[in-house]
């Protein structure tokens, strides 16, 4: 931004050259005048010049007191905004450079206060979701002091009371033990605590950072215990729906066909029977499956780890199930159930068997590095609409007339327990990829940050 100097009528530089200018011709005007009625030269000189110097001075304080009240101004307005108080602004008069800062003064002080009313209002926004947010916010400095809290915050610590200014062991005092024990430590992590209306379950959060050169740390609580009963709500509504359907399938056939035969019993026709007992016989088996696969999820044992050679294992797999292998089998092992991650990848190919690709399309890859394995199995098939990719991998979800729904999920549920991660994806072309993430060490968990 470039000072506006046109409208400058004189400067403060000029009025100083023209003040010494004009005592200078005072002095000597007088000191002719003196010469003139004084023979002696000296004489004249010493009343000329005290007369040209006390008007000087006089020319030069009454130039310096208009100048002085401005630097005054602009010195009690910039202590002000020092502190904070943007609402000041300072009365401008001349067309001196003194002047043209005051204007500027006035322009920055209007701009700091537009600003700070804009930072204010949203802030009272921020505060205002924070406040009404379902998760604990506590902001705690490096004294261990606790400067900032909303409401969810102080009814999980201090029963709804304040809490701002306490130390945090204080703050945290009338907790429960188990609670206590918890958010003393400060670490992340989902906890289940006891307390006399039974067992919550809390989801605590940490992170630190500096502040204005000073060390600060933000705790996020999250009770977690009415969400996941909603959750576990939801999932036991759609179990019983999914029982409930297989059922009525199951027992309306054969509630119709024991009345056919009780009628073909009744009128002594005995031949049509065994198809009779056939369909109910069917009918049945198809419900014990169906039960069976509810078995297996309920009933899935804990992997038993251990070092797996891949060589020997994709071996293994190419006995049971038809498919081709893309790329080099790495020379370095696995960790994991070989009979479970078995399990799992025979499930997968069959359902690319059972997707329309062509056997000679159905592919099975591994990769390795120093953290994970993938492992994808990808087929040419029809591939997934989206609901079903959302859905692919729910317990209970098919898309199959004659399917339960518990492939996937169990598949999932293996992959899991092993502290992976499984995906599925179409591909470009046709057909799906389903990637499944190992891995190589125990107590490691899955990171995808290099796929």
């Amino acid at each position: 931004m470039r000072l506006n100097t046109t409208n400058r009528k004189f400067s403060l530089e000029g009025k100083l050259c023209a003040i010494a200018a004009l005592s200078v011709t005072l002095g000597l005007v007088i000191l002719v005048l003196c010469s003139m009625l004084i023979d002696e030269l000296l004489a004249a000189l010493i009343i000329a010049l005290p007369i040209a110097l006390t008007t000087s001075i006089w020319l030069v304080r009454a130039l310096i007191k208009n100048q002085q009240i401005k630097i005054d101004a602009i010195q009690n307005g910039m202590l002000n905004l020092m502190d904070n108080d943007f609402s000041v602004s300072i009365a401008n008069k001349g067309n001196d450079e003194l002047s043209e800062t005051i204007a500027i003064f006035n322009q920055l002080s209007e701009k700091l206060r537009n600003e700070r009313q804009h930072i204010y209002q949203r802030e009272l926004l921020l505060d205002m979701v924070i406040q009404n947010s379902n998760m604990g916010v506590v902001l705690i400095d490096q004294e261990d002091k606790i400067i900032y809290s909303n409401s969810f915050a102080k009814d999980v610590l201090n029963t709804g009371k304040p809490i701002n200014g306490l130390h945090f062991p204080d703050a945290i005092a009338t907790t429960g033990p188990s609670l206590k024990e918890v958010l003393s430590n400060r670490k992340d992590g989902l906890f289940k605590v006891k307390d006399n209306s039974g067992d919550e379950l809390y989801h605590i959060t940490t992170g630190r950072f500096i502040l204005n050169a000073r060390k600060h740390e933000v705790l996020l609580i999250k009770r977690m215990t009415l969400e996941l009963h909603r959750q576990e709500a939801t999932i036991w509504k759609k179990v019983i729906r999914t029982i409930t359907h297989e059922l009525n399938n199951s027992l309306a056939p054969i509630s119709s066909m024991a009345h056919s035969g009780k009628l073909l019993v009744e009128q002594e026709k005995y031949d049509p029977l065994g198809m009779v007992f056939e369909t109910i016989a069917e009918r049945a088996q198809h419900l014990k499956l169906f039960i069976d696969g509810y078995a297996r999820i309920a009933k899935l044992p804990k992997p038993e780890k251990k070092i797996v050679a891949w060589q020997e294992f994709i071996t293994k797999l190419s006995i049971a199930q038809a498919f081709c292998f893309e790329g080099d089998i790495p020379t370095s092992p696995g960790y994991f159930d070989p009979v479970q991650i078995q399990q799992v990848i025979t499930n997968l190919l069959k359902n690319a068997q059972e997707s329309g690709s062509a056997t000679d399309q159905i592919y099975l890859t591994l990769e390795q590095n120093s953290q994970c394995s993938v492992l994808q199995v990808l087929d040419r098939g029809a591939g997934m609409s989206t609901n079903t990719m959302e859905n692919a991998l729910l317990p209970f979800y098919t898309t199959k007339q004659s399917g339960s729904g518990i492939g996937l999920s169990l598949c999932r549920e293996i992959v899991d327990a092993h502290g992976g991660h499984i995906s599925l994806e179409n591909r470009s072309g046709g057909g799906v990829c389903v990637k499944i993430i190992l891995p190589n060490t125990p107590g490691q968990h899955h990171d995808t940050t290099s796929y």
